[in-house]
């Protein structure tokens, strides 16, 4: 068991944490006379319901009768210690109850009377130093009787209490208990003081321009802050339908492998060359060629070949035929080069047609670069905003967007659409939104004085012009902002802390920077106070 000794002004969450830190699982508090904690039964209660918490018993020895009550209230086991000596001392030699009848019955009318005055200023709450005191004007007998008529006194005390108590409606307990919590955490929080000030207020506005600079450093007198370029490029593919309709008369093409098995000297074949093919369609040659002469290996003869570009002799989608194996050059027909210079188509040949195709127009081009302009401005603007990081801001006129290489296609496919291929570049310059205000806050400081500062502001901006090349943005923007007079919040607690309320007004009054013209609330708490607290957490100050 582990004695732990009170001081009068420890309050019952200090005792808290003095139990939950002791090891031992029974624990006596030694609580003097005038404690604080014998102000609130909740005190009691707190002790009780932390030390059951934790599984640790209480004792409480006190000289305080107060004491001992509330403690006996909240269900913690009390004693006098003075009387627990006493009593524990004669308790084998006298039976409780017979103490006082036999201090009746045998002790002298005078003994028996200083008794009675000695226990009467024992229950005026003497203290243990003055009751000791008074020891020595009895002897060892008439304590003997004292202690035992106290003891009886104490049992129909505590008989008595416990009948009261059970008499006592549970709301009321509860109500009390309640009571005594609330009364506890306004003793903690008191006392307070709110401030509510007014400080002094001015217009300022900004209406030029701002310029960005890549590596620029920021700068109030010309308004220049730093900026960032951040740039993406793309290419893309797209289809789009064309609305022109027209009348043609296309030949199927395509190429075609022209051998000479002939000899080992070249052969020239002129623009125009006809090639047959087995059915009877003719393909010409679209330019003059020149077939390298064949190779001689052992004797044999070894075909050279090139190729070449030809076309049908006529319109029509009967000449889109497949590959074909042989052509024969009928010009030299009757010679013995017939057999030697022949042709072989390996692909298809296509593109014959007659009849109405569609074609895209010159508005269908336009459009189809306008789209594919939005669609990959759009597309790199996408990519390159989630790349820049969001305290940076991105004005209009701040992205500048062009085109490396752009090829149309105007052939139409089966389905009549033509295609465009495009490759894009996209450049945007932004900047911190947080060095802008700065500045512009700082030039407002030199104008107006540096007790003054931006409290709130309206910040529209105007359309950038922007250089790439350079790295260089400008902007108009229109800036305008309410200045507050700066207020040292911790300075005026320093000033005011233990002034009364008087004394805080006139200091309000006098302090620089406020305004007198509009309310400045003093708010005390709770309403008996009327003086500042010298705990500066306990001052509140919230200025407008």
């Amino acid at each position: 068991m582990k004695k732990i000794s009170i001081n009068k002004s420890d309050e019952a969450a200090l005792i808290v944490e003095k139990i939950i830190e002791i090891e031992s699982d029974e624990i006596i508090l030694i609580i003097p006379r005038f404690s604080q904690l014998g102000e609130s039964l909740g005190n009691f209660h707190l002790l009780k319901r932390e030390a059951d918490a934790i599984d640790k018993k209480l004792l409480i020895e006190s000289v305080d009768n107060r004491v001992i009550e509330l403690a006996e209230l909240a269900g913690i086991e009390a004693l006098n210690p003075f009387f627990v000596k006493n009593k524990r001392q004669f308790s084998d030699i006298i039976p409780k109850k017979e103490k006082i009848i036999s201090g009746k019955k045998n002790g002298a009318a005078g003994d028996w009377k200083k008794e009675e005055e000695f226990i009467k200023k024992i229950s005026n709450n003497l203290s243990l130093e003055e009751f000791e005191n008074k020891q020595s004007h009895f002897s060892k007998k008439e304590k003997q009787k004292v202690a035992g008529e106290e003891n009886e006194r104490e049992v129909e005390e505590s008989e008595e209490k416990e009948s009261f108590i059970k008499k006592i409606p549970i709301k009321t307990i509860i109500g009390t208990i309640v009571l005594g919590l609330v009364v506890f955490g306004a003793i903690t929080m008191l006392p307070k003081v709110d401030l509510e000030l007014v400080s002094k207020k001015m217009e300022w506005s900004y209406t030029d321009s701002v310029i960005t600079q890549l590596s620029a450093k920021a700068d109030y007198k010309t308004v220049t802050i730093p900026n960032q370029k951040s740039t993406s490029s793309k290419n893309l593919e797209m289809k789009f339908p064309a609305t022109g309709k027209k009348q043609v008369s296309n030949k199927a093409s395509g190429k075609m492998t022209i051998y000479n098995s002939y000899s080992s000297d070249a052969q020239t074949l002129v623009k125009d060359t006809r090639f047959l093919s087995p059915d009877g369609k003719i393909f010409k040659l679209i330019k003059q060629i020149i077939v390298p002469g064949a190779k001689i290996s052992e004797g044999k003869i070894l075909p050279s070949s090139i190729d070449a570009d030809v076309v049908a002799e006529k319109a029509g989608e009967e000449y889109n035929v497949g590959q074909v194996k042989l052509f024969q050059i009928p010009g030299f027909k009757g010679t013995p080069k017939y057999a030697a210079f022949y042709g072989e188509s390996k692909s298809n040949m296509t593109g014959g047609f007659v009849g109405e195709i569609s074609y895209p127009t010159a508005s269908d081009i336009a459009a189809a670069k306008k789209k594919m302009k939005e669609t990959l401005e759009s597309s790199l603007k996408t990519e390159l905003y989630s790349e820049i990081s969001s305290d940076f801001k991105i004005v209009e006129g701040s992205s500048s967007f062009s085109t490396l290489k752009e090829d149309i296609k105007e052939d139409v496919d089966k389905d009549g659409n033509f295609s465009i291929f495009s490759d894009a570049q996209l450049a945007i310059i932004s900047f911190k939104e947080s060095d802008l205000i700065d500045i512009l806050s700082k030039k407002a400081e030199a104008e107006k004085g540096e007790d003054y500062a931006v409290k709130s502001y309206d910040l529209q901006y105007g359309i950038a012009r922007m250089d790439v090349a350079s790295g260089r943005l400008s902007f108009p923007v229109t800036f305008k902002a309410i200045l507050s007079y700066k207020i040292d919040i911790e300075k005026i607690k320093s000033e005011i802390a233990g002034m009364s309320d008087i004394e805080l007004r006139e200091k309000i009054f006098s302090l620089p920077g406020i305004d007198i013209e509009n309310q400045n609330v003093v708010s005390f708490w709770p309403f008996w106070v009327k003086r500042v607290p010298n705990n500066l957490n306990k001052i509140n100050i919230a200025v407008d």
